[in-house]
């Protein structure tokens, strides 16, 4: 990053300060071909992303020691003020729209001692910071070991342990932690990283393989259950493979992609609690080789195997996945996912997190199936009733999976599953006006939440559940600021980016709601939830006065799940502000066919004290009152 200036002799040099620093070190990506392509256009693209990355820094108390041309070199007192501020500015850069959105920063820190001569930077720290930036990816930070143990608390921030790694003129290995883009397209080795974060706590206590045979020592955990017969291994009930993917392509240099998806799946599901996911290194010894499903199973100890492929036809690309159980060799789902071959590589992560939702929903129902007949314990009573909660939203699934989360922590008290579990079916009830005890189930669900968020303060579906319990009580900044967390702690959690378009029609933003919506769909378009989202879109449209516009996700989400209410009312207040009063009566009929006795009082209970929020809801009473809804 810094060079040595020229001096007419070496008498010119004073004796260099010394002291320990953050050293932060940018740069911009892709500058040099920008430039080469349009010098106007990209000299202008600079200074706007100068004054946003200078403006930050001395925001954060930063000293801007040196630039040259696209590059920046800068020290902090502190590495929270440096980590921090390099995180708001590759935010701001991601949200940035004109000039400024057209460059991302790679930026590397790292904490060290530091010579300091007529304002610029030496030394070997100086260097290490460069390396770091260097190896970031658009968009992304970098840090050294000894930036990362000043601001590991920092659970807002995810960092990823990337391991040792050799350094270009570095001698000894550093220790490096990486920080995604905030649009989360990251590239191999950070997804590596996340595996190895993901699987670290289940390898550390069972992983023992033997090079040659595959023999595998398993934990007793809790809910593993031995299916073969004796000297087989355990299989926890949740244990799966993600094999190669078979490149059907004819195309050799697009085993890549094939094995980058296959990695990603392996790490998506390794996140998700309970399931236990053998190494992607592991699954590349099946390479190239015929397996049957059955064999697979045996040889690592696992319920069920996953394989897929991926072909090209001209310009589209479809990958293709099947779960199946290895005890039986039964394919229990199949689904497959198309795009232009042009666009895989930008949603690879969302095409990723889209099978990893598909498939955990349906190993929970797999697991729960195999165990029916047998006597129940809690982990069993808490998949019986996550099963349920991932049909369909409707009352009578919620009515069904309370007991069952209920019995679980009868059983064990300290489950935290269940207790989330129950928390969710309590704030649900209460939010859907489903219980008679809204205040009594509002404050036992954010007991459990809090009592869960005690033990693991970054635990992503308990902070949604948090949200979603401001949400009930008309907290709606809270609930908005607990969303986004959800999303830092867990940039694929779909519900989070849902409920966060709902509650910006509260905040009196619903141009904002489809954005948030979209990004939900992206990620889990077969979600169980999916019609309630498409009722927040259009409900979104009639608080923007765009009643046609409406009509189409509010039909989509009526016919997703027949049993959600609120499309059809929403429907009826569209259909009667277009004069289409026969159809307005006809949906209003049907809502109130779902839910009898629900009045326009009822209706106005729903509110915030937002003056745009107030002035927009006034249309959708006046069609309401068109469509029939009476009083109350």
């Amino acid at each position: 990053m810094s060079e040595n200036r020229a001096l007419s002799s070496a008498s010119e040099w004073s004796v260099p300060e010394r002291r320990l620093a953050a050293i932060f070190a940018a740069d911009i990506a892709g500058y040099s071909k920008a430039m080469h392509a349009d010098e106007s256009g990209a000299m202008r693209a600079l200074q706007a992303t100068r004054r946003i990355v200078d403006r930050m820094i001395a925001a954060r108390h930063g000293r801007i020691a040196n630039t040259a041309g696209d590059s920046v070199l800068a020290e902090f007192a502190s590495v929270m003020d440096a980590v921090c501020c390099a995180v708001a500015i590759q935010r701001a850069l991601a949200e940035a729209e004109g000039e400024a959105a057209q460059f991302r920063l790679r930026i590397g820190i790292h904490l060290g001692d530091i010579m300091v001569h007529d304002g610029d930077l030496f030394g070997d720290g100086v260097n290490i910071a460069a390396r770091l930036q260097s190896a970031a990816e658009p968009g992304a930070l970098r840090l050294s070991e000894a930036a990362y143990l000043q601001v590991r608390g920092l659970s807002e921030i995810p960092f990823i342990d990337l391991g040792p790694q050799r350094l270009k003129n570095i001698a000894r290995p550093v220790r490096v932690y990486a920080v995604p883009p905030p649009d989360q397209r990251t590239s191999r080795a950070i997804r590596a990283g996340r595996a190895r974060a993901a699987l670290r706590p289940t390898l550390g206590a069972v992983a023992v393989l033997a090079a040659a045979g595959l023999a595998l020592t398993w934990p007793r955990l809790v809910g593993s259950e031995r299916t073969d017969g004796p000297g087989e291994p355990l299989r926890p009930r949740l244990s799966l493979v993600v094999l190669p993917l078979a490149n059907q392509s004819g195309e050799a240099d697009q085993d890549y992609l094939a094995e980058q998806l296959a990695e990603d799946l392996s790490a998506d599901l390794a996140r998700a609690p309970g399931t236990f996911v053998i190494a992607h290194g592991t699954a590349q010894a099946y390479r190239g080789r015929p397996v049957e499903p059955r064999a697979v199973g045996r040889e690592l100890g696992v319920r069920y195997v996953v394989q897929g492929s991926l072909r090209q036809s001209g310009e589209q690309v479809r990958f293709a996945v099947q779960l199946t159980d290895a005890e039986t060799g039964a394919a229990l789902w199949a689904d497959r996912y198309d795009g232009p071959r042009t666009a895989v590589g930008a949603a690879q992560d969302v095409l990723v997190a889209q099978v990893g939702r598909a498939l955990g929903v349906r190993l929970l129902e797999a697991a729960t199936q195999a165990r029916s007949g047998q006597p129940a314990d809690a982990v069993d009573l808490v998949m019986r009733g996550q099963a349920l909660l991932n049909r369909p939203f409707a009352r009578d699934n919620h009515a069904q999976a309370r007991p069952l989360f209920e019995r679980a922590l009868g059983l064990d008290p300290a489950n935290v599953d269940a207790r989330l579990g129950l928390a969710e079916v309590l704030v649900d009830g209460v939010l859907n006006g489903w219980t008679t005890e809204r205040t009594a189930d509002l404050d036992t669900a954010e007991q459990a939440i809090a009592s869960v968020l005690q033990g693991d303060p970054t635990h992503p579906f308990a902070h949604y559940l948090r949200g979603e319990t401001l949400r009930a009580r008309s907290r709606y900044a809270e609930a908005l600021a607990a969303f986004d967390r959800v999303l830092t702690l867990n940039p694929s959690f779909a519900r989070a980016y849902a409920y966060r378009g709902l509650i910006q029609i509260f905040l009196g933003r619903a141009e904002e709601t489809e954005r948030d919506i979209a990004a939900a769909i992206r990620l889990s378009p077969k979600d169980p939830l999916l019609g309630a989202w498409l009722a927040r879109d259009g409900l979104a449209k009639l608080h923007l006065g765009q009643d046609q516009e409406a009509i189409e996700p509010l039909r989509r989400a009526a016919a997703v799940n027949p049993l959600f209410d609120f499309p059809h009312l929403y429907l009826a207040c569209a259909f009667a502000r277009l004069g289409r009063d026969v159809e307005a009566r006809a949906s209003l009929a049907e809502f109130l066919r779902l839910r009898p006795g629900y009045t326009l009082a009822r209706y106005r209970s729903l509110t915030s004290t937002d003056p745009t929020f107030l002035a927009q809801r006034a249309r959708i009473y006046e069609g309401l009152r068109r469509a029939g809804l009476p009083e109350g």
